[in-house]
């Protein structure tokens, strides 16, 4: 072992003497000057702590951060400028004048009365919220209502969209709203969707929460509420409103190198990975029930045909999912690389008729926000920024790495045997 030891000093001194490192250097040729070999050590020493606290600092930075994300704004044409997916939902889930409508057929049929059946028709907003009916009141109601095709009872009984959406003005031009929106089911409620996937410029509406349409039910509200596929793109239009809905427009555009990170570590799909995080937690929430109630919960869509669909007599079981589901469940349901997301903004601009509201859309401005999300360090950054830190500090480079290791391995080993052969 003494022999090894041997070796290793005599290893470091020649290092010291013959680095290419100059400063390293100074402690071997100003060894008989104290003073100046101390504060040389010193300051050698700080700088190797330096260099490994930033190096260190950077790989964390890298490792915790892999993508960066620059905002800027990007101009766009207005043929470009695509309104998205707009819903329009009353804000009563069932109209009264198609309850009562629905009860007296009922009444016709069968020996009860109206406020019989227009108290157990009631019972059916437990399909769009678990929590607004008591589990003692539906144990009965399938085989009360004998409903065979519950979708379409539903979309019967909640506000038409002829009815809902009285005039439509594209770009000032008189359109069919029929050819523009369409009822349609979703979680929550059924409401009329826009069905032109291409319109561009100003749309405006006139729209009529109609008193005849008021009924008394948990959650209702008079007036509207306005949907975009986003987290901030709700808003609520209160009966007599004049208001002038700006779009906001915001892109999410993620750089194709960040293909070569995982899904976990960039935080991402891309459109061949997967889909957007709105339908990835509406397909993890109906897995729930499906896990949880063996059906599949409203509304009923194409890809759960083939499963059981729940019914108020599953209620108990609903609402305990209901009461339990959170995102926070639904880990693998990440954003997409590239996609759209919507603000709207409202301001009011006068009043009409108690029950009458005056609606016109148009995107805020001709250009959109872009969120670019890129690559934190490409491996050659990485590369330059240690290899700099590095060069300041201590005045490392690649060659000053072989050389350590040429000395600690060739060397050494020479020395070694040299003392063996002594």
């Amino acid at each position: 072992m003494s022999r090894f030891v041997t070796a290793f000093n005599k290893t470091v001194v020649e290092y010291f003497r013959k680095t290419s490192l100059n400063g390293f250097g100074l402690l071997y040729f100003i060894r008989k000057r104290r003073m100046q070999r101390i504060f040389w050590f010193l300051f050698i020493s700080f700088g190797i702590l330096f260099a490994s606290y930033a190096v260190f600092s950077m790989i964390l930075e890298f490792l915790s951060y892999s993508t960066i994300t620059d905002l800027s704004e990007l101009k766009v044409l207005e043929e470009e400028m695509i309104f998205p997916e707009l819903k329009i939902c009353s804000g009563y889930k069932f109209s009264r004048r198609n309850m009562l409508a629905f009860a007296l057929d009922l009444v016709n049929s069968h020996n009860k009365s109206q406020d019989y059946w227009l108290n157990k028709l009631s019972l059916l907003s437990g399909y769009f919220d678990p929590l607004s009916v008591r589990e003692e009141d539906v144990y009965d109601i399938n085989s009360v209502l004998d409903m065979k095709n519950i979708s379409s009872i539903l979309l019967g009984l909640t506000p038409a969209c002829e009815s809902l959406i009285l005039k439509c003005k594209v770009n000032n031009i008189s359109t069919y709203c029929s050819q523009l929106f369409k009822l349609k089911p979703y979680k929550e409620g059924n409401c009329c969707a826009l069905r032109k996937s291409n319109l561009t410029g100003e749309l405006s509406l006139f729209v009529d929460s109609s008193q005849v349409d008021e009924y008394p039910l948990n959650g209702n509200f008079p007036g509207l509420s306005l949907h975009v596929p986003s987290w901030q793109g709700r808003i609520s239009i209160n009966p007599g409103e004049i208001a002038a809905v700006e779009i906001e427009v915001m892109e999410l555009q993620g750089n194709a190198q960040l293909n070569e990170f995982a899904v976990e570590k960039r935080g991402c799909y891309f459109s061949q990975e997967g889909e957007s995080r709105e339908k990835c937690l509406h397909e993890c929430r109906i897995k729930a029930t499906l896990i949880n109630c063996q059906c599949a919960s409203y509304p009923f869509e194409f890809s759960t045909q083939k499963f059981k669909h729940c019914t108020l007599e599953n209620i108990t079981c609903l609402q305990l999912v209901e009461r339990n589901w959170s995102p926070a469940q639904c880990p693998q349901c990440l954003p997409l690389c590239n996609q759209m997301f919507y603000r709207l903004n409202k301001q009011i601009l006068g009043h009409l008729h108690p029950w009458r509201s005056e609606l016109t859309f148009k995107f805020k401005m001709p250009r959109r926000q872009l969120y670019k999300t890129n690559i934190l360090y490409h491996w050659y950054q990485m590369l330059s920024n240690v290899g700099g830190v590095l060069g300041i500090c201590i005045g490392c480079s690649f060659i000053s790495g072989f050389e350590l290791i040429y000395f600690l391995v060739f060397r050494l080993w020479s020395n070694y045997h040299r003392q063996s052969e002594i």
